[in-house]
């Protein structure tokens, strides 16, 4: 019985080799692939001179949902940002931005109790 199966599958090796070899269509080099156009360079290197990054100061762990975490990497990932970290500076200034004078002065007595519990 074993002879059997053994001889079956020599019959189908034969349907699974290649007749002729398949060659691409189009082929790339190194070269082009990973060129730099030298006017974008030096204006990245400007770019690179000026800080953008605040003051760096102690971090914490803040918890969230995987889908909201996923979400604040595609961002920055696709608006080329260093960190969620500045991401997140920016959301808040913008929506800081968009409160009234007295919601302003709310939040900045919050965060002036809060700073002076993480001192203690």
């Amino acid at each position: 019985m074993a002879d059997n199966l053994l001889n079956k599958n020599k019959g189908k090796r034969n349907l699974l080799e290649r007749k002729e070899e398949v060659k691409p269509q189009q082929s790339f080099n190194r070269s082009s692939l990973f060129t730099v156009n030298e006017s974008q360079q030096a204006n990245e290197d400007t770019k690179k001179d000026t800080p953008r990054k605040k003051e760096k100061g102690k971090t914490t762990t803040i918890r969230c949902a995987a889908d909201t975490s996923h979400r604040l990497n595609a961002i920055v990932t696709s608006f080329n940002l260093d960190s969620v970290n500045e991401l997140i500076e920016i959301l808040l200034d913008n929506y800081e931005a968009s409160l009234t004078t007295d919601e302003r002065r709310e939040i900045k007595t919050l965060l002036e109790v809060y700073q002076r519990k993480s001192k203690k």
